[in-house]
């Protein structure tokens, strides 16, 4: 009795319907593991960090496409060994996909609409965009919607298919104008020559996208002159950038005595000055 079970054991892993769909299966395993490196390592080469967020959205895209395809055409390499008659179920499937389409239209756009915004760069998770009135960053990219938060939390869902114009702000750059307050007694080349040096260290910044300006003087105050200053930088980057470059203005300040005043009142006493 123990020889019959394993001739049939062996029987059976030596059979077609037994070790096809095994190899099938370990093949298209390693198939999809290799190709997903494959394809990250030629999309994602020699790319910027500024390309490298959106050339991920392309991978995984790819990726995902990829591996359906490949797990398709080995479920249909299994049935076909163990005798289903696979031309006949694609046509089945052909019929039912079209029953489908239509009850699904709306689905159906908005994998369409997802892959056209990837394929025609419209935006990727990060960007910091505009929806009809509504700024925020985008978190949550799928096939069927797009999520956008906004700086006070809030998150906006919408449709892929909804999505016919768009402003995507973090492609093009944005500037940050500062205006410095500095003490009426301070010469203004003393003071120009210090914002220069602080202007040098600014575009050191790895947000800085485009060498600062000195603008000159931009008013006269009751109890300062105020200087004024341009940055450039992504767009979403310029509170980081404000807040960056006044730190560098003022340890540039302090290092060379440049004094930033506070309101002052003089008083006369009635007296005719």
């Amino acid at each position: 009795m123990d020889i019959n079970i394993w001739d049939k054991l062996y029987e059976l892993i030596s059979s077609q319907e037994f070790y096809i769909p095994v190899i099938t299966i370990c093949l298209t395993f390693l198939i999809i593991r290799g190709l997903k490196r494959l394809i990250t390592k030629l999309i994602t080469k020699n790319a910027k960090t500024i390309e490298l967020k959106r050339k991920n959205t392309i991978v995984s895209l790819a990726q995902n496409i990829i591996k359906y395809v490949l797990i398709i055409f080995a479920l249909l390499i299994i049935l076909s060994t163990w005798g289903v008659n696979v031309t006949g179920l694609i046509t089945g499937l052909g019929v039912a996909g079209v029953v489908a389409g239509l009850a699904l239209q709306d689905a159906l756009k908005d994998i369409i609409m997802g892959c056209n915004i990837i394929m025609d760069n419209y935006f990727v998770v990060g960007d910091l965009v505009t929806f009809n009135g509504f700024t925020g960053e985008v978190i949550e990219f799928g096939l069927k919607n797009t999520k956008i938060k906004s700086v006070d939390g809030s998150v906006f869902v919408v449709a892929n298919r909804e999505i016919n114009q768009i402003l995507n702000l973090s492609q093009k750059s944005s500037t940050v104008v500062l205006s410095i307050s500095v003490a009426y007694e301070e010469k203004e080349d003393n003071v120009k020559k210090v914002l220069d040096g602080a202007l040098k260290e600014i575009d050191k910044l790895e947000i800085s996208t485009k060498k600062s300006e000195y603008l000159g003087i931009d008013s006269l105050k009751d109890s300062s002159v105020e200087y004024m200053i341009k940055a450039y930088c992504r767009a979403g980057d310029q509170y980081e950038l404000k807040r960056k470059s006044l730190s560098i203005i003022k340890k540039h300040f302090d290092n060379n005595n440049i004094k930033i005043p506070y309101p002052q009142i003089e008083v006369h006493n009635g007296k005719r000055v």
